[in-house]
């Protein structure tokens, strides 16, 4: 019965024409593997998964390809056909693991520091109380940090540590914002100033 089942299909697949045959095997692969180049570069969660899948289903076309010139053409040939779809198939599988790692690697978008609602919709923010005169201003050293990042901008910096200056120098700015700081940000405060001193070591200033 199964030899029965087989036989009619290759009987079925003979009446077709070679490009009838083509058309269906590679056509069938071509729309899979623009869907996963698509899904690949417009989804963040795809371009994370495994590529193995892909590699998967070229060799299952591969071993198509093979059956499918193996009904009208010689043995060699249909071995030398799956040979070459094998090597582009592989091909279109690096390409879109090129692809995929160096959009991961594009520089994310800056995010600044979470301030209060109030303090930043509030459309009469309350006057800050002012420090006692002898007591040391709290945001020296927040001030100090803007004016040396500005002054670093200026330079002729490389592109990621310009970008990074970009993103410290947003941080900086909610926080001058913010005033009073919390012991968190003031932690984030200093891990700035740190940055910003080794920038400074690089570039000389």
């Amino acid at each position: 019965m199964i030899y029965a089942f087989f036989d009619s299909l290759v009987n079925g697949l003979n009446a077709l024409s070679p490009d009838t045959i083509l058309w269906i095997v590679w056509g069938s692969f071509g729309a899979i593997a623009l869907i996963v180049f698509v899904l690949a570069l417009g989804l963040p969660s795809i371009r994370r998964a495994s590529k193995t899948p892909f590699l998967c289903l070229v060799n299952i076309y591969s071993g198509l390809t093979l059956a499918a010139f193996s009904i009208f053409s010689s043995i060699p040939s249909a071995l030398f056909s799956a040979a070459l779809f094998w090597a582009a198939g592989y091909l279109l599988y690096g390409i879109l693991v090129f692809l995929c790692r160096r959009l991961s690697l594009k520089p994310q978008p800056v995010r600044s520091v979470r301030v209060q609602d109030a303090a930043v919709t509030s459309p009469r923010p309350r006057p800050r109380p002012q420090p006692p005169r002898n007591a040391p201003q709290p945001n020296v050293r927040l001030e100090h940090a803007i004016a040396v990042t500005d002054r670093l901008l200026s330079r002729d910096l490389g592109k990621t540590d310009r970008m990074e200056l970009e993103k410290l120098k947003n941080t900086l700015a909610v926080l001058r914002v913010k005033g009073d700081l919390s012991p968190a940000e003031n932690e984030i405060l200093n891990e700035n100033f740190n940055t910003i001193l080794k920038l400074m070591a690089k570039y000389n200033i």
